[in-house]
């Protein structure tokens, strides 16, 4: 393969080239790197030119810069909630509407996946400003397979949503950079790839089952991990569902009134569709 990789950390950005590079016989010429910020529609235009001017072409675009810097309240100040939102709504979208069009053009099959969360479908209190762009990650993701699919490139353009479940990359770390600025401290960190926390996988048993869900043409491709399974899962976003159709209720399963209900269902050997 030929890879771009791209991060707004320099440094983080270097490192990965560089490991990427020893991997491969001809790493120089087959990878390219760019320091771009995902919020930036003229940075991430100019990331499209210089892939295309280099390689001719994308066959798999992998839209997945994120920021978890925490937006816990409505109230947020305004700043945080635009960084946020900026890198994980409108990244994604600047990602899409800069490559998708020259990868239509290209007449060869091509895959699109966008990176969501679990957050983004049953978005637990906590950090309000990333459930919002993750949901509409979701709605994006959606919308662009239904465009796909109603296309004449319906048979050669695919497009996915990948929502990993706890996986111990550095964003935890970034987020805590954030945070304490020149006072950061390491030993701050809960979890990160290099100090992996049990319950989440690593990076690349994440991407193997992107990989294999994208090989089965799955489109919703949610991932388990060491503490959370498929059906778990299954039986939240069900739960959340129902908020809707059942219990007309925002975000039940953290309501007092609701915490035995949801805890009976979760240990019920009920499936997930069967909502109370």
């Amino acid at each position: 393969m030929r890879v771009v990789l791209v991060d707004v950390d320099a440094s983080g950005l270097e490192a990965a080239v560089a490991a990427v590079v020893a991997s491969c016989d001809d790493g120089d010429e087959a990878v390219m790197s760019s320091c771009t910020d995902v919020s930036d529609r003229a940075g991430v235009e100019a990331l499209r030119d210089r892939v295309f001017e280099r390689f001719g072409e994308v066959g798999f675009l992998f839209s997945n810069a994120g920021t978890g810097n925490a937006v816990p309240s409505v109230f947020s100040s305004p700043a945080a909630w635009e960084r946020n939102l900026g890198v994980n709504l409108h990244g994604n979208l600047h990602v899409i509407q800069s490559f998708v069009p020259k990868m239509l053009e290209q007449g060869t099959p091509c895959t699109v996946a966008l990176t969501g969360s679990k957050q983004g479908i049953t978005t637990p209190p906590g950090n309000v400003a990333y459930n919002v762009a993750k949901s509409g990650v979701k709605v994006l993701a959606e919308a662009l397979a239904h465009e796909l699919r109603g296309s004449e490139h319906a048979d050669r353009v695919k497009a996915h949503l990948f929502v990993p479940g706890f996986v111990n990359t550095n964003l935890a770390v970034n987020y805590f950079k954030d945070l304490q600025g020149d006072e950061f401290d390491p030993a701050a960190v809960p979890w990160s790839e290099e100090k992996p926390a049990k319950g989440g996988w690593m990076p690349m048993e994440t991407i193997d089952f992107m990989l294999d869900a994208i090989a089965d043409d799955k489109f919703y491709i949610i991932c388990p991990d060491n503490d959370v399974t498929a059906e778990m899962d299954k039986k939240r976003i069900a739960w959340a569902a129902g908020d809707m159709i059942v219990r007309d209720v925002p975000l039940s399963r953290w309501d007092p009134r609701f915490k035995e209900a949801f805890a009976e269902y979760m240990e019920s050997g009920e499936p997930a569709d069967a909502v109370r």
